[in-house]
């Protein structure tokens, strides 16, 4: 059975490369039986989707009008 510290290095693993099939398993198995790393796993799926995202969008740059109107609007609050 693996450890939460081996689970969650297997998890950021698995988002970056194929597992072997021994170690998915493992790390599938650990998380049905433990929250936090079931819990850990979805964040870094949210996180690696965001900064996809993130990449995919950053050409999309605010004008100088809009810029001024999101200072304007944190200055007066």
């Amino acid at each position: 059975m693996l450890n939460c510290n081996k689970a969650s290095l297997l998890a950021s693993r698995a988002l970056d490369e194929k597992l072997p099939f021994g170690s998915k398993f493992m790390l599938n198995l650990h998380l049905m039986l433990c929250r936090s790393c079931k819990n850990f796993a979805k964040q870094l799926a949210f996180l690696q989707a965001a900064a996809h995202h993130t990449r995919i969008n950053e050409h999309l740059k605010l004008s100088k009008k809009a810029k001024q109107r999101i200072s304007n609007a944190i200055k007066a609050k």
